[in-house]
């Protein structure tokens, strides 16, 4: 959209070639790139899929810093002006996920702040202490796209019983067009969670960015104001 508002963080996308389900390879991910850029994106979150059980963290963030080197090296032998990518990862929940030694490598750059994919099926007290857990060891849990759970999990469940613990709250670009889910996250911008956004964008086609009309939707009905507040909430989480 030739409208779109300048300054986004896009605080989850898949972007990095061949690391998971997200872009094939590195001309996918400079085309995903050039999108993003598009919609008014300055800084991008790359959040590669990391599951314990198909690999150690040692050898996920080895994969993920080749393909990083492989992406930067691209964008500067060809001068491109792009996003910003700040490295992080997307880290499926599992039990003693809390105990990794090497926990810090899956939170974003820099920062001790870690984005969490919860399961998509009954949540069971397990997972609550997990994230408890995290958060006594002094991490900061970012949930991704909090509304995708909605179904196994109810409203009442994730407001009251996740969402009271001190974690922030992801949600994804494509909700903002759906009525079902735009109206779980009208919920959450009342209880003041909607922290970040994000358009966890996997590809060029099926799963391609939207987050220039999330923003767009947000600009229009919670005003210039809020969408400021969830761009400098994700500054924040990306700097700190």
């Amino acid at each position: 959209m030739t409208n779109s508002p300048k300054g986004i963080i896009d605080f989850h996308s898949h972007i990095l070639p061949g690391v998971d389900d997200g872009a094939d390879k590195l001309e996918t991910s400079l085309k995903m790139l050039e999108i993003s850029k598009s919609q008014g994106v300055e800084t991008i979150v790359s959040t590669s899929h990391y599951y314990n059980f198909r690999e150690s963290i040692e050898s996920f963030v080895s994969r993920r810093d080749d393909a990083v080197y492989k992406l930067g090296k691209a964008i500067n032998e060809h001068d491109l002006d792009l996003p910003e990518i700040v490295v992080g990862a997307e880290v499926r929940l599992f039990p003693g996920l809390s105990n990794e030694e090497n926990l810090s490598m899956l939170c974003i750059e820099g920062t001790k702040n870690i984005l969490i994919e919860m399961p998509y099926s009954t949540w069971s007290p397990w997972m609550y202490n997990e994230i408890y857990a995290i958060i006594t060891r002094g991490y900061t849990p970012i949930m991704a796209h909090i509304e995708r759970y909605l179904g196994p999990v109810s409203e009442k469940e994730i407001l009251e019983k996740l969402l009271s613990m001190d974690v922030f709250v992801q949600c994804n670009a494509e909700s903002f067009s759906s009525w079902k889910t735009r109206r779980f996250i009208k919920k959450l911008i009342k209880h003041g969670k909607l922290t970040v956004i994000g358009s966890d964008s996997h590809n060029l086609e099926s799963r391609i960015s939207h987050i220039d009309d999330a923003a767009n939707y947000i600009l229009k009905k919670y005003g210039e104001e809020f969408l400021n507040v969830i761009m400098k909430n994700a500054a924040y989480l990306i700097r700190e």
